[in-house]
């Protein structure tokens, strides 16, 4: 039984984003972390700082939804 590394989780998690959101890999990069370069360098081995892991947390977060106006 084979565990997943933090980067292959990240990983996952931004390629299910990019597929649910209609976005490409290098836009969500960008957007994140101002590195349009962020997925393929992770895929290429790169470790990233703690820093920039929070920031592509904060980007996969679900944005919170206005409430409905009664």
């Amino acid at each position: 039984m084979s565990t997943m590394s933090t980067v292959e989780v990240i990983l996952s998690r931004i390629a299910e984003h990019c597929r649910d959101t209609g976005i490409a890999e290098t836009t969500f990069g960008r957007k994140a972390v101002n590195d349009g370069k962020l997925v393929a360098r992770l895929r290429a081995g790169k470790s990233i700082q703690l820093d920039t892991l929070q920031r592509i947390e904060k980007a996969l977060s679900p944005s919170p939804q206005p409430e409905a106006a009664e």
